[in-house]
């Protein structure tokens, strides 16, 4: 196996195949750099940031993109508006590097200009229907770019491979030993809490990806409340929820980072049974009170290990 470990979409990302041609690395690394030039909300040079600055006119975009924000709707669609890819004009209010809560009045304004159903695709043509809307697809892009990059290593015969795209994990094939990927599921403390490889179970997987979403990164205290990343829709603020995470286990990458986010906003009850009647999904869930829920197929089909 050989590795390459880049920094793309604000994170470190690895790759890691069964590889006598590092050339084929570099072909991955650089559709990473095409995938910045779609789906990058904040990059002036890339499609989506013309497409949110047409100030609501008919906008030609790369097919590329337009199919996906296409299935992203679909997303948003089926989790019933929890995860929404019109969140932009919220989440750009919102500074958890530096702490900053903005005002209520700026966030009830913003929510005003959220809702996915005001974004229309036709061919190559999207339309924000509504002019100050702004597309976000960071909850759902490294899904996609995931599931691409395993399909670009499998077109030049990789058999073999694991893409870490800063915990949203893709595997195929196995290991080099015959044995099956073990990802880990990381314990739900911020990352600079312990080190980053420290997890509380691992799941077993030869074709499949693992993506957690929780209310511990990108996260800060104040006046005894805690903000987090993780935006609900219907309020413009972070989800208050009795989960501390939520881990979807699926075929494609695109269907767990899809799910995961609105699985935290809907909390445990409703999230346990949101994935458990999905048949693309399992999950993993880790209560405010230090449970650990899972869906039927954990252990059963989906190999499962708590760790000690």
């Amino acid at each position: 196996m050989v590795s390459r470990d880049f920094f793309r979409f604000n994170t470190t990302n690895t790759l890691s195949a069964d590889v006598d041609d590092e050339r084929v690395l570099d072909a991955a690394v650089a559709w990473c750099d095409r995938c910045e030039l779609l789906l990058s909300r904040v990059d002036p040079a890339s499609e989506l940031f013309r497409l949110n600055h047409a100030e609501g006119r008919p906008t030609e975009v790369d097919p590329e993109l337009a199919a996906f924000i296409e299935v992203a709707l679909a997303y948003c669609r089926e989790a019933g508006g929890l995860f929404d890819v019109t969140m932009g004009s919220v989440t750009r209010l919102w500074d958890f590097k530096r702490q900053i809560v903005p005002d209520a009045a700026d966030v009830a304004e913003a929510l005003r200009h959220v809702d996915y159903r005001n974004v229309v695709v036709e061919g190559s043509t999207v339309t924000l229907r509504d002019p100050q809307a702004c597309v976000d697809l960071g909850g759902i892009a490294k899904g996609y770019i995931a599931d691409g990059l395993l399909a670009l290593l499998r077109d030049h015969g990789v058999e073999r491979a694991l893409v870490n795209l800063g915990g949203n994990v893709a595997v195929m094939g196995g290991r080099p030993d015959g044995d099956p990927w073990r990802v880990g599921i990381r314990k739900p403390f911020p990352s600079s809490a312990l080190p980053l490889l420290d997890s509380f179970a691992t799941v077993a997987l030869r074709d499949g990806s693992v993506v957690t979403s929780g209310v511990y990164e990108r996260a800060f205290e104040r006046d005894g409340a805690l903000y987090h990343h993780i935006l609900d829709p219907r309020t413009g603020r972070p989800a208050e929820t009795d989960l501390l995470s939520a881990t979807v286990v699926s075929r494609a990458s695109l269907d767990a980072d899809g799910f995961t986010t609105a699985l935290v906003i809907m909390g445990a009850d409703r999230a346990l049974a949101f994935a458990e009647e999905h048949p693309a999904l399992e999950a993993v869930l880790v209560t405010t009170e230090g449970d650990v829920l899972a869906t039927s197929g954990i252990g059963k089909d989906v190999p499962f290990e708590l760790l000690g």
